[in-house]
């Protein structure tokens, strides 16, 4: 079959693997039994904590988070960005465990 933008024949070129890609290939097919429990074992610890953070925050209250949109649209609302910056980072040095 041949290319129809040049009408040259396809050729399939194999894919060569960086030195990265094949160290983390051949790393993870030669992961012990037990490395792999170790890494279930950490993903489940992480993900019971932000499941117990999220648990631990309080009921969203729609009709005042509707009310602060309208005030934010209008211009009637202070936005702390800093405030929201350091909450972004809290949050996600509690996803990164």
């Amino acid at each position: 079959m041949t290319n129809p933008i040049d009408n040259r024949a396809n050729v399939t070129r194999p894919r060569v693997l960086s030195t990265e890609q094949r160290s983390h290939t051949k790393a993870a097919s030669t992961e012990s039994p037990a490395a792999a429990r170790s890494d279930a074992s950490f993903q489940s610890n992480r993900l019971q904590a932000v499941h117990d953070a999220i648990e631990r925050a309080p009921e969203i209250d729609s009709s005042r988070v509707a009310d602060i949109r309208e005030r934010i649209a209008q211009g009637g609302y202070p936005v702390n960005i800093e405030r929201i910056a350091q909450r972004f980072t809290a949050f996600e040095k509690l996803l990164q465990g």
